[in-house]
């Protein structure tokens, strides 16, 4: 439940926002000689500079300006100006699954590559987890929806977000920025310091610094460790040099390191039956509660370094660039649950260390001497290795909980005569360990061109050639014992082996542009995407698990758009209509050995899936110092074609459910209508901000932004449980610049009106009870006050 939505709200805060100051703007520009147009934007969304209204696909620009004044620091802040694009958070927050239009993965698995892919300055990176960064001195975030391999490569088969940092300066200039935010109730607050130095080495070079440091005190109430979690500090610094090595070729030179240390987000329960309410005694689960009970040990540290090299060397008719690029990351994850019975049932530990090194060569050509025929042209290698080593304990289960279910940490399903002569309350210990590493080579071979057929015609034809070879390495081990006597009940484990998966295939695109007018094109397109086969390396069967890789999934995509500009280009429209259609969807799905075990997970292929829907954007500018801009998405991601488990509690017949083996439980269901998790039907944005100009370069500004979403589904198993209301997000700004611009401090308001929501809801019983089930409440769902201070220097 929320403490403040009302859809009436959200309709009543778009009316004033848009239309109580315009009779008072209007009458100001008449007399102020500021221009009302909007900015030209130009990106990179085809490898090439281009005018946004001149690429025929959905893709948005965000600015710096326009990060910085609704405070999007990550990827997961993306859904304030994008509704397309959103954040499954995991617990851990180092990860996390990018969805964009309700497409993302959501896996447990090293193997699994992402299908919303992230580029940082061109360099793919290789997993969602390495996209968990501040956006500091950026220059822009192109946002790609749909599949973007031809040009981008096999993991973005549901879209691309590119983020572009800024450029080093011939002359110099430095920036200072400073924030601070207090939560109202929700204790932890947040504090952030970045600076920005660049300017001119020799006449021919120049250098760009940038450094961050900050902090975020835990919100949740940790009842067992008398503390607050998941507190966190990062830094990070980045270099980029710029050198002009003659009059046609020029190099630039990445430099980046990060680190991180924090805790990982402990498990508040929402929702319980009578009797796990009961022993919880002190906590009591709600859709509010931010009461946690853990063992310590929860960790979420990383640290990472990167480095890139690019060279464009322009010849009299072509430019071509070589673009390589390095990363490595460690990452350290650990999580401790207490009482997941109430009482006992103790997760001591559930850790995580994994290593990520990826190297990328790119090499490409592109086309400028001819106004008839564009082209681009190049091939991509990508070798990635990733290992993970996996440990878990699980300490005080109840000896009758295990008897016919599948014990956690094991997933063994446990005889009736094993525990002959163990007391049904006597406590069993549970332990896993795990082994894999995973190694990805892929060479890309990709061309696109474009064929201005007339003035006003512009046919778009690409290709991408992928070979990819995946090797995977894996060992486990378990014990199940007798915790008071130390005697082993179980012992199991699968040495050291490996597997290997290869695959050739090719995606394409087929686009068509017309020019209504020099302000109106309309476009068509249809491209194709692509995921590889994959291990599924979590598997309890890992003999089988690499017996048996999942499918490759594959993607077709069909868009209908018109980009427009009005009103003496003070009004920006863009429509865009997509269906895009997924075969061999990869999913991670609860493996249910009978209808009570617990927590177990397997990848598997989801049949068919659909997304389909109506994209709107605007901006409009009533007079020069007053802008709106706005969002609207209408979209339907469902499943086509999907037998998977039963939900908790879930009986035949019910929603689908069925008995396979005839002993009266629910076995699988078909869950093919359902929605996709983390997938609203509706989600819009709305921003509204307004100069006053003063002599002297001084202004003060306010802004009030907003952001709404219908109800959505978070469990792809259909659980009644899973779901969390609508709700709307209001955000206020003010502030002021002065100094000729170079000084500016502004206050603000997130969450204005004080809305309580869930980022994501997880069913989790050991009893088989659909009544059990955890839930993030994110720091965000509390009413937040904050401070931005920031100084420029140089012009």
């Amino acid at each position: 439940m929320t403490k403040g939505f009302s859809l009436e709200r959200f309709f009543i805060g778009s009316l004033l926002s848009t239309g109580f100051l315009q009779p008072f703007a209007l009458a100001y520009d008449a007399g102020s000689g500021r221009s009302a147009a909007l900015e030209e934007v130009i990106v990179t969304a085809q490898k090439r500079e281009q005018r946004l209204q001149d690429v025929p696909l959905a893709v948005t620009a965000v600015g710096r300006e326009m990060l910085e004044d609704a405070e999007v620091n990550t990827i997961e802040d993306l859904t304030k100006v994008m509704p397309a694009v959103r954040l499954t958070p995991d617990g851990n927050t180092n990860a996390g699954s990018i969805n964009m239009r309700g497409i993302g993965t959501n896996v447990f698995s090293i193997a699994i590559e992402p299908n919303v892919s992230v580029m940082l300055d061109g360099v793919v990176l290789a997993r969602n987890s390495l996209a968990n960064f501040d956006f500091v001195d950026i220059e822009r975030i192109e946002i790609l929806r749909g599949p973007q391999g031809t040009l981008f490569g096999k993991n973005a088969s549901a879209g691309l977000i590119h983020v572009l940092t800024r450029d080093p300066s011939d002359d110099f200039e430095a920036r200072l920025r400073y924030s601070y935010e207090q939560p109202e109730t929700f204790a932890g607050n947040f504090s952030k310091i970045q600076l920005t130095g660049s300017g001119a080495l020799t006449d021919t070079s120049a250098l760009r610094l940038t450094g961050f440091y900050k902090e975020q005190a835990g919100h949740y109430e940790d009842i067992e460790q008398d503390n607050h979690n998941p507190d966190s500090r990062q830094f990070g610094v980045r270099s980029k040099l710029l050198w002009r090595l003659s009059e046609r070729l020029e190099a630039r030179w990445n430099l980046e390191f990060v680190q991180r240390k924090g805790d990982s987000a402990a498990v508040p329960w929402i929702s319980a039956n009578p009797q796990l309410r009961e022993r919880m005694e002190t906590i009591e689960p709600s859709r509010e509660n931010i009461q946690v009970r853990t063992l310590g040990n929860n960790r979420s540290d990383s640290r990472g370094n990167a480095s890139s090299l690019s060279l464009d060397w322009e010849l009299d008719n072509h430019v071509i660039t070589s673009l390589t690029g390095y990363r490595q990351a460690t990452y350290y994850s650990g999580q401790s649950i207490a009482a997941l019975d109430g009482k006992r049932t103790d997760l001591v530990t559930n850790l995580s260390r994994y290593d990520l090194k990826t190297i990328t060569q790119e090499l490409r050509i592109l086309s400028t001497h001819s106004d008839t025929l564009e082209y681009t042209a190049g091939a991509l290698w990508f070798d990635n290795d990733i290992s993970e080593d996996f440990y878990r304990d699980l300490q005080d289960l109840p000896a009758q909980f295990a008897v016919g279910n599948a014990v956690p940490a094991t997933g063994q399903l446990l005889p009736q005569g094993l525990l002959a002569g163990i007391d049904g309350n006597d406590g069993l210990s549970a332990e896993a360990w795990r082994n894999s590493t995973v190694t990805t080579k892929n060479l890309g071979i990709f061309a696109e061109a474009t064929w201005h057929l007339a003035d006003d015609w512009h046919l778009t034809l690409g290709g991408r050639y992928i070979d990819e070879q995946v090797d995977v390495k894996l060992s486990n081990a378990s014990r199940l014992s007798h915790t008071n006597s130390g005697a082993a009940l179980i012992e199991e484990s699968f040495p050291l082996s490996s597997a290997t998966v290869s695959d050739t295939t090719a995606t394409g695109k087929l686009s068509v542009l017309h020019n209504l007018s020099d302000d109106h094109n309309i476009y068509a397109s249809i491209t194709s995407g692509y995921r590889g086969a994959a291990f599924d390396v979590i598997a309890d069967d890992a003999a089988n698990a690499l017996r048996n890789p999942v499918d490759p999934e594959k993607a077709l995509s069909y868009e209908i758009g018109a980009k427009t500009r009005w009103l003496d280009n003070r009004l920006s429209l863009n429509l865009t209509a997509f269906l895009t259609t997924f075969e061999d969807f990869q999913a991670q799905v609860r493996d249910l050995t009978d209808a009570t075990s617990v927590v177990a997970f397997r990848l598997d292929n989801a049949g068919e899936l659909k997304t389909s829907g109506i994209e709107l954007e605007f901006q409009y500018k009533p007079a020069a110092e007053w802008t709106i801009t706005g969002t609207y998405l209408y979209n339907e991601a469902i499943f086509e074609e999907f037998i998977t488990q039963c939900f908790y509690g879930q009986q035949p017949g019910e929603a689908g459910g069925r008995d396979v083996d005839g002993d009266g439980s629910c076995d699988e269901q078909d869950v093919s209508g359902g929605s996709l998790a983390n997938a609203p039907e509706h989600s819009a944005t709305l921003s509204t901000r307004y100069d006053h100009y003063f002599a002297g370069g001084q202004s003060l500004y306010g802004q009030l932004s907003g952001r709404y979403q219908s109800q959505v589904q978070f469990s792809n198993e259909q659980h009644p449980g899973a779901i969390e209301d609508a709700y709307q997000l209001w955000d206020l700004r003010a502030g002021w610049l002065g100094a000729g611009a170079k000084f500016e401090a502004a206050l603000y308001v997130k969450n204005l009106f004080d809305t309580s929501y869930l980022a994501v809801i997880t069913p989790l019983s050991l009893v088989n009870d659909r009544r059990d089930y955890v839930g993030f409440v994110p720091a965000s769902a509390d009413r937040t006050f904050g401070l931005s201070l920031a100084y420029r220097w140089g012009n």
